[in-house]
């Protein structure tokens, strides 16, 4: 034992002496050309020593002979030297165009940048939007040329839209599909953000083909973070405190301005004695707070990330918001040599949520009572409960907002677990399953005394519950022959079933508000209806085929195939084939490029796919039976449940379509100092499923889902890329995306049913009459505003309006309405930049929507002067007064432009110097602002509208949950 200690204590010292710390030199160059390259970032791999290389491209550190340096610079692939020598050490570093090296996801796999052959764009998790997100996929708003991801108001209870390259059907919506860690059909919200490790878009049909029936809208997929191999572990925490407040609120009058105004025009004023602004009332500063942490590490044959993540949403209205918790582990196993990889993904989302009614103008619709509740009524009575008048359609707010019960509560959990052994070199077999369950309840109670109570009190509780099973298998094979010749091959199958169900109760008059929705018994008045309950399920399973092959990184193409098998339709084509292919040449690899030195990569791609869409709902294939209510039977005279049919057999309902062609080019010029891609894409969707009016008989129910129709798509997206100062102290990297789409509808009819228009976006409110404005038929744009002109206003205070031929008339006549407008935009645009100055970083996203039309439904409903004065209204009902005595009533009086450019976030950040602190690794501050500011001609208080759908496009709701400004402190923190 003594040898040994011996021997231990001379090795040591040993060590110890031909492991001095020493200074380290030299000099790094750009590969390309041999410039030096100043501001590159030098670390000694597993420490926090490091240094950054001077204007000349000199760098000094002091490390041991033998370590490792790591050497990064923002446009090159990083490079590892290990230290021989401690001074002349000199590094050429690569140029890395458009990051090729990097991977993009792609279904059931991954591919180099470079080697991409469809429209698929990447944002990695350092590109994200910063500040407060209330959805991951807020994170790349502006990122991706193509998708427009919107959000009308800013209730914290309320999701974002998005949209892929427009609408592609009437039930399919535009919500792409979403995959998770290889799972589709993962709700996004049930991710942290911090969790994100990067998004992958993949745009077109030749991508998203693989994914067949789902792929219709497009597909994002989500990949979150893993521990790394051979990592120590380390503990993460970030975390941020934010305040909102209302961007803009309505102008409305005042109680001293109604006063004046019904003096003067000698009307009977209902006078509360109080002067209140009922906006100050119902709004307020919202606060929100996110904390998450995480730890993470790995070994030779392992890794691991858990995490657990909190945030809390006020919504600046009162008696609004959301309160989350979600927790997440991904591990890693490696085995029998490498060649076996088991990984698991566990994660659990809980979320309670408060709503009030915003939607709507009865009387428990809170923001309309709030806009046109009479200023001069108080909030209170003096015995300090809420001051009400005798009409229950004209209710205090304030009182509906903390009477009313309107709760969710919800829990989801996702298992993930998958094993991928490598047989023989290149062949790789895997399995992949998942459980997901999603469990929802709800409580609604407003209690009898609550001013809208006219049945005595109102309680309902209802339970939802789904999951979803999925299974997928599949055989890999990548080998590259005689070094030139790329081939991967995959084939698969996948199985995937979903079971929901669903049961709820209600009743009114009740004998106890105490109980609340807790305990229906207390309702003394329940009807046979007031109880349903429901069950549902539907399967999907497919074969899936692909073969990717390049020739010398030069000449690549790609095929997939998938057939899908759905129980939603019909017996006679419940599958149906989703091909694709793509093609792509690097014109840049070729030998007449190589004086174009300027040119560090130009590739041209083509691709066509079909993609499917199956988002009907169930058993619409099948003649189905409901309850129609009671009814007393001729035979007994008893009451008894009339049963009813309530939909017709179709079992040739069939899948709906996308045909695709994409053409694209990317390129990389001046050194890497500019990338970007450019695609043209032509996209069409026939077969689209709707619902026909159908005789009876010889039918039993008056309308049937079918196929029939088609619509087109058609736009071009730009994104470019640029790099334009790389220095030791200052960098600045720009982005920029530009799309525009137009969409058309083709046919809605076919041979067998017959639809000639679709009227749409329909509107109401107190003092009108409720109309149709937008008119969906074949030839024209999807969005497109119909209706009438108007004319001015004549000498006894009526609308008049123009005719088809010209004529002024007072009549609103349906053979007199013509296009006065559409609501889709003619392109939008999106600059994003990121500026760092030593330890300071700025980054601002600025995102411009130009043209698309605006119907200012909030302006015809509460500028209408038939309002006062016991109705508050907007000031421009006092201007309108003189001149109108009649109704508000739908034309282009009402339709303005909603072109705007907004500043959707901007970010100021601090990295503190942390070589110095051995128990840190990164330190951040920051401070950031979303929607500072928006531009824009709109008299309203918002011109954005959410472009997804096929209804309600450009209409700007009297209803709709204010827009906010936030206002963020942030940190991240290492350990």
């Amino acid at each position: 034992m003594k040898k040994l200690l011996l021997l231990f204590w001379a090795m040591f010292l040993t060590i110890g002496i031909f492991a001095q710390t020493q200074e380290i030199k030299g000099k790094v160059l750009d590969a390309s050309n041999g410039e030096p390259l100043p501001g590159v970032s030098v670390v000694v791999k597993g420490t926090t020593t490091g240094a950054a290389t001077d204007f000349d491209g000199v760098f000094s550190l002091k490390a041991d002979q033998g370590q490792i340096l790591v050497f990064s610079f923002v446009g090159y692939i990083n490079q590892e030297i290990e230290v021989q020598t401690i001074e002349n050490v000199e590094v050429l570093l690569q140029p890395d165009v458009m990051n090729l090296e990097q991977v993009v996801v792609v279904g059931y796999g991954v591919q180099r940048k470079k080697d991409k052959t469809g429209a698929v764009m990447n944002v990695g998790a350092d590109d994200l939007q910063q500040g407060v997100l209330q959805d991951p996929v807020q994170g790349i708003m502006g990122k991706v040329a193509g998708v427009n991801i919107t959000k009308k108001g800013g209730d914290p209870n309320a999701g974002f839209n998005v949209q892929i390259r427009g609408t592609a059907g009437f039930f399919s919506g535009t919500s792409p599909l979403y995959v998770v860690d290889g799972v589709p059909g993962v709700d996004p919200t049930t991710i942290a953000v911090e969790d994100i490790e990067s998004f992958n878009v993949l745009k077109d049909a030749s991508s998203a083909a693989i994914y067949g029936s789902r792929g219709a809208t497009g597909v994002i997929i989500i990949t979150t973070k893993q521990g790394k191999r051979n990592q120590k572990g380390k503990i993460s925490y970030s975390g941020y405190i934010s305040s909102d407040v209302v961007a803009n609120e309505l102008d409305l009058l005042s109680a001293s301005e109604i006063r004046q105004y019904a003096t003067e025009n000698g009307l009977t004023l209902d006078d509360g004695g109080a002067d209140t602004d009922w906006q100050d009332e119902v709004f307020r500063t919202g606060m929100s707070q996110s904390h998450n942490v995480s730890m993470s590490g790995g070994g030779e044959d392992h890794t691991y990330r858990a995490s657990i993540g909190y945030t809390n949403f006020d919504g600046v209205v009162k008696g609004t918001d959301r309160e989350r918790a979600i927790v997440r582990l991904n591990a890693m196993q490696k085995g029998l040599n490498d060649k076996l990889t088991l990984s698991v993904n566990l994660s659990g989302t809980f979320e309670n949520n408060n709503y009030v009614q915003t939607s709507g103008n009865n009387g428990e619709a809170v923001l309309f009572q709030t806009f046109s509740r009479n200023p001069t009524y108080p909030v209170y009575k003096e015995d300090g409960t809420y001051f009400e008048v005798n009409d229950f359609e004209n209710s205090n707010p304030l009182a509906l907002i903390n009477q009313i019960q309107n709760e969710r509560d919800a829990k989801r959990y996702l298992a993930n677990a998958k094993a991928d052994l490598e047989i023989i070199d290149g062949l790789e077999a895997g399995v992949n399953i998942s459980y997901r369950k999603d469990d929802d309840e709800t409580w609604f109670h407003r209690p009898s005394y609550q001013i809208t109570s006219s049945d005595g009190g109102f309680a309902r509780r209802g339970y939802n519950n789904s999951d979803t099973k999925m299974l997928e298998a599949t055989l890999k094979y990548n080998k590259v022959f005689k070094e030139k010749h790329n081939v991967n091959l995959l084939g698969g199958y996948s199985w995937q079933e979903d079971n929901r169900t669903s049961f709820a109760a209600q009743g009114r008059d009740l004998l106890s508000d105490k109980v609340g929705a807790d305990n229906l018994r207390f309702a003394n008045d329940v009807l046979p209806q007031d109880i349903e309950s429901w069950k549902e399920r539907n399967r999907l399973i497919s074969f899936i085929g692909r073969a990717v092959y390049n020739y010398d990184s030069k000449y690549y193409f790609t095929a997939t195939i998938r057939r899908d098998g759905s129980s939603r339709f019909g017996d006679n084509n419940e599958w149906g084939w989703f091909p694709s292919f793509s093609t792509a040449w690097d014109i840049s690899s070729e030998k007449f490029m190589d004086n174009a030195n300027w040119i560090d990569q130009l590739k041209f791609r083509v691709g066509f796919g079909v993609t499917g869409n199956q988002e009907i709902g169930n058993y619409h294939d099948i003649a189905r039976i409901s309850t129609g209510g009671r009814t007393l039977d001729p035979t007994t005279g008893e009451e008894t449940l009339v049963i009813q049919q309530s939909s017709n057999a179709n079992q040739d309902l069939k899948w709906e379509e996308n045909r695709e062609w994409n053409f694209g080019l990317d390129f990389a010029l001046f050194n890497n100092k500019l990338t970007g891609s450019i695609d043209v894409y032509d996209k069409t969707t026939d077969d689209l499923l709707a619902e026909y009016a159908v005789p009876v008989p010889p039918n039993r129910y008056d309308r049937i889902y079918a196929n029939a129709g088609e619509i087109s798509n058609k736009g071009l997206e730009i994104n470019l890329t640029a790099n334009p100062i790389r220095t030791r102290d200052f960098t600045w990297k720009s982005t920029y995306s530009f799309s525009t789409n137009k969409q058309e509808v083709v046919s809605l009819s076919d041979d067998t049913y017959s639809l000639d228009n679709m009227k749409t976006s329909w509107i109401s409110g107190r003092g009108m009459v409720g109309v149709w404005t937008q008119l969906i038929e074949p030839g024209r744009e999807l969005g497109t505003f119909y209706g009438w002109k108007n004319a001015g206003i004549d000498q006894n205070g009526q609308w008049l309006f123009y005719d088809k031929d010209g004529n002024i008339t007072k009549d609103q006549k349906d053979e007199d309405r013509q296009v006065i407008g559409n609501a889709l935009p003619d392109f939008t645009m999106s600059w994003t930049n990121n500026l760092t100055y030593k330890n300071w970083d700025l980054n601002f996203t600025l995102r411009a929507v130009v043209g698309g039309d605006v119907l200012n439904v909030t302006r015809m409903i509460l500028g209408n002067p038939n309002m006062l004065p016991n109705r508050n209204a907007l000031k421009d009902a006092i201007q309108l007064a003189p001149i109108l005595s009649d109704s508000p009533k739908f034309s282009d009086y009402y339709i303005e432009d909603g072109s705007f450019l907004r500043l959707d976030n901007v970010t100021l950040g601090y990295n503190v110097n942390v070589d110095k602190i051995k128990w840190l690794s990164n330190c951040r501050f920051y401070i950031s602002s979303n929607n500072l500011f928006t531009l824009t001609k709109y008299s309203g208080i918002d011109p954005e509208s959410s472009y997804g759908g096929y209804e309600n496009l450009g209409l700007d709701m009297y209803d709709v949950y204010p827009k906010t400004k936030t206002f963020t402190f942030g940190m991240k923190i290492g350990f």
